[in-house]
């Protein structure tokens, strides 16, 4: 009874497998679980054909556990862990930070970037939001299905993908082979979920507000109440085969989308002094504080008095995923993504001593569109084309609501 070794490049899923040759029988290793990029090994004893031999299970824990066929070092978040983890900033992103290796970018300045603590998609231009085995932040190369997902302005990712439409995250920290390339500091790939041949969908509402918040050390001493704050996320997926009036793509054609439209309702507080006496030719707003005793005498004779006041600094985002998969033979078959995601974020915003008119709104838009095709030639020869078309529209607009004020006469006084 001749052993047979079977090596090959798995994509994720469960694969059920078969090894046969001419006067021995067919032995099949059935429910095999694979990661993405995983080189498999796995070795068959085949019998002559009449042979009748006890049964032998084969299941996914019988896998090595580690590739030893590979260098590279990295880990993989898999479908169960995606579906699992609890992310409150529900970026597929996020999870990479339950991987070993993994940190934020060294000397972080983060909580700066927006004068608040947010999310890790938004930290300064060219500063990354992660590190990989102590390599560069602002190097590493991110993918969707293998094709480039890289904002390369600011040393992050160009789409975040709805968390629903995440089938697993691969991340290669170190001796990645020079088919990825493009980073000194590590490769990041987001494979998308495909359709199946049965309908399945799901709706989804995540909601949070200031309810169980803290409020700040600042509010309290002065009295104020802690900001409000409420999220609203609903969203829904739908996939299966693709069934027209005169085409029917089961077991060949397959759909999955994935939209979401998320939005944060959160506010600042504008806590700045200002003038009592107004000037027609300076317009900003008139003081909140009236009371001489709550002013104080100092104040009083300076000529200012407090402005304190919240503004709302919501964040709204569109973000929506559509694939389809086609089955062209059993050794040919193709993809095409398409992503959109229209963002306009206010939250840069934190207040202070700084009035409305500084309120900056930032937009990021961006579409893509892929295809993916797969051809088997041989055992020994296999093609993967991949072709993408992308476009990111970043732009920054005034939204404080107030016309800028424009001196045109230096030696007039505005007092």
């Amino acid at each position: 009874m001749p052993d047979v070794t079977a090596s090959f490049n798995s994509s994720s899923g469960v694969y059920t497998l078969r090894a046969s040759a001419t006067g021995f029988a067919t032995q099949e290793k059935p429910e095999l679980s694979f990661i993405a990029g995983k080189n498999v090994q796995l070795e068959f004893t085949v019998v002559p054909q009449g042979v009748t031999v006890d049964p032998v299970t084969v299941t996914a824990d019988d896998t090595p556990a580690i590739d030893t066929t590979r260098t590279v070092v990295g880990g993989t978040v898999t479908t169960h862990e995606v579906e699992s983890l609890p992310v409150a900033t529900r970026s597929p992103l996020d999870l990479i930070f339950t991987l070993p290796g993994v940190t934020e970018e060294p000397l972080s300045t983060r909580d700066l970037a927006e004068d608040r603590n947010t999310t890790v998609a938004n930290t300064p231009e060219e500063a990354g939001t992660f590190s990989l085995s102590g390599g560069p932040a602002y190097s590493n190369n991110i993918t969707i299905d293998g094709l480039d997902n890289n904002d390369d302005r600011s040393a992050r990712e160009r789409f975040q993908p709805s968390l629903e439409a995440v089938e697993e995250v691969q991340v290669i920290t170190n001796q990645f082979s020079a088919e990825y390339g493009r980073a000194s500091g590590g490769r990041i790939n987001i494979r998308t979920r495909g359709g199946s041949n049965k309908y399945h969908g799901r709706a989804f509402y995540f909601f949070r507000n200031d309810f169980l918040n803290a409020n700040s050390s600042n509010n309290k001493a002065r009295g104020l109440s802690r900001l409000p704050l409420e999220e609203h996320d609903p969203g829904f997926t739908l996939g299966g085969p693709v069934r027209l009036p005169f085409y029917d793509g089961r077991k060949k054609t397959f759909f999955f989308t994935a939209y979401e439209y998320d939005t944060v309702l959160d506010s600042a507080t504008i806590d700045t002094l200002v003038p009592i006496q107004q000037n027609p030719r300076f317009p900003i707003p008139a003081p909140t504080v009236t009371d001489p005793a709550a002013i104080g005498p100092l104040r009083l004779g300076a000529g200012i008095a407090p402005f304190i006041v919240g503004v709302s600094t919501p964040v709204r985002n569109h973000t929506l995923t559509a694939r389809v998969d086609h089955t062209f033979s059993e050794a040919h078959n193709g993809s095409v993504l398409y992503q959109l995601g229209r963002q306009n974020n206010l939250r840069q915003f934190g207040g202070g001593n700084r009035l409305a008119e500084a309120l900056l709104g930032r937009t990021r838009n961006t579409d893509a569109i892929s295809y993916t095709d797969n051809y088997v030639f041989s055992p020994t020869v296999v093609n993967q084309t991949r072709v993408q078309f992308s476009r990111l529209t970043p732009a920054v607009t005034a939204s404080g609501g107030r016309r800028p004020v424009v001196l045109d006469h230096a030696r007039r006084s505005i007092a």
